[in-house]
C-alpha cells in the first residue's frame, strides 16, 4: 500500500507537469501619453446618449430579461434606464440624477430611495454611478485620466491601459479597429480593482461610429464575486441628443400619478 502511495505522489505530479500551458501574449512598454491623449479627445465628442434596446441579467444562475428599455445618459452625470412591457408600460426603471440613486421595481408604484451607493448592491462596492455611466457609452469616466499611466502593448497593437491612483486601478484593454490604419484606439475592455477586490469588468462589442463617436453596440458587465453579469444590447442609438432634466426624476411621475 505505501509503494502504491509512493507512485502516485510521484506520477501525478509529471502528468500535470506535461498538459499544454496557456501561453502569454508577450506585451512591452510603449508611451501612454499619445494614447492618453487620443481617448480624451475621443471622450470630448461624447455629452449624451438615448437609446432603444434589450437588457439581460444573470445573476446566481437566475437570469431576468429585459427585451424593450429605454436608456439615456447625460455624460459621466445621470442616467436612467427603464424597461416597457409589450403594450409600452413600464415595468421597472434605475435612475442617477447626480446624487442620489432612486429605484421602480416591477410590481411596485412605490419609489425606493437608494442613495449615492446605490449601485454597490447590484455590481460591487466601490462602484460611483459616473463610473457607470462612462460604461454605457464605452468610455472612461474624466477623473481616470488624472491617474498615472502605464502602457503595454503586444506586437498585434492590443494594448493595456493601466491608471492607477492610490487604491484604484483601471485597466483599459485598447485596439485598433483596422490594423495599420490610424482611426485611433478603441477601447475593448474595462477593469476596475478597488482595494485589491474586483469591483467589475466590462467588455465592449460591436463598435459603431455615430456622430463621430465609436459606441460599442453590446456591453457585457460582470463581476465574478456577486456572480453577476449584465448584458446590455443596443439596438438603436442617438449620440449628443438634446437632454431634459425631467428625464432623472422619478419623484415627478410619482406624484402626478397619484394626483398630488
Amino acid at each position: 500500500m505505501k509503494t502504491r502511495r509512493l507512485i502516485l505522489l510521484c506520477v501525478v505530479p509529471l502528468l500535470f507537469s506535461c498538459l499544454p500551458k496557456k501561453t502569454e501574449i508577450p506585451m512591452t512598454e510603449a508611451p501612454a501619453g499619445p494614447v492618453l491623449a487620443a481617448l480624451e479627445q475621443q471622450g470630448r465628442l461624447f455629452s449624451g446618449l438615448k437609446a432603444i434596446g434589450s437588457v439581460e441579467i444573470m445573476k446566481r444562475g437566475r437570469k431576468r430579461a429585459f427585451d424593450t428599455v429605454g436608456i439615456v445618459v447625460d455624460g459621466r452625470r445621470r442616467f436612467r434606464m427603464e424597461a416597457y412591457g409589450p403594450l409600452g408600460q413600464s415595468l421597472a426603471a434605475i435612475v442617477w440624477n447626480g446624487s442620489e440613486v432612486m429605484l421602480r421595481l416591477p410590481e411596485q408604484e412605490n419609489i425606493v430611495r437608494k442613495g449615492p451607493d446605490g449601485l454597490a448592491q447590484f455590481l460591487g462596492e466601490g462602484l460611483d454611478p459616473s463610473e457607470f455611466c462612462a460604461v454605457l457609452s464605452g468610455g472612461i469616466p474624466a477623473a481616470a485620466f488624472t491617474a498615472p499611466a502605464r502602457l503595454r502593448c503586444a506586437e498585434n497593437g492590443d494594448c493595456i491601459l493601466e491608471l492607477r491612483s492610490r487604491d484604484v486601478i483601471r485597466n483599459i484593454g485598447i485596439g485598433y479597429p483596422v490594423a495599420g490604419r490610424a482611426d485611433g484606439p478603441r477601447i475593448r475592455s474595462y477593469e476596475l480593482i478597488n482595494s485589491g477586490n474586483l469591483v467589475f469588468r466590462a467588455r465592449f462589442e460591436n463598435s459603431a461610429e455615430i456622430a463621430h463617436y465609436p459606441l460599442p453596440l453590446r456591453i457585457v458587465i460582470e463581476n465574478p464575486q456577486k456572480k453577476t453579469q449584465i448584458t446590455v444590447l443596443y439596438t438603436e442609438a442617438d449620440v449628443n441628443p438634446p437632454m431634459s432634466d425631467g428625464a432623472f426624476s422619478l419623484i415627478d411621475e410619482e406624484s402626478s400619478s397619484t394626483g398630488k
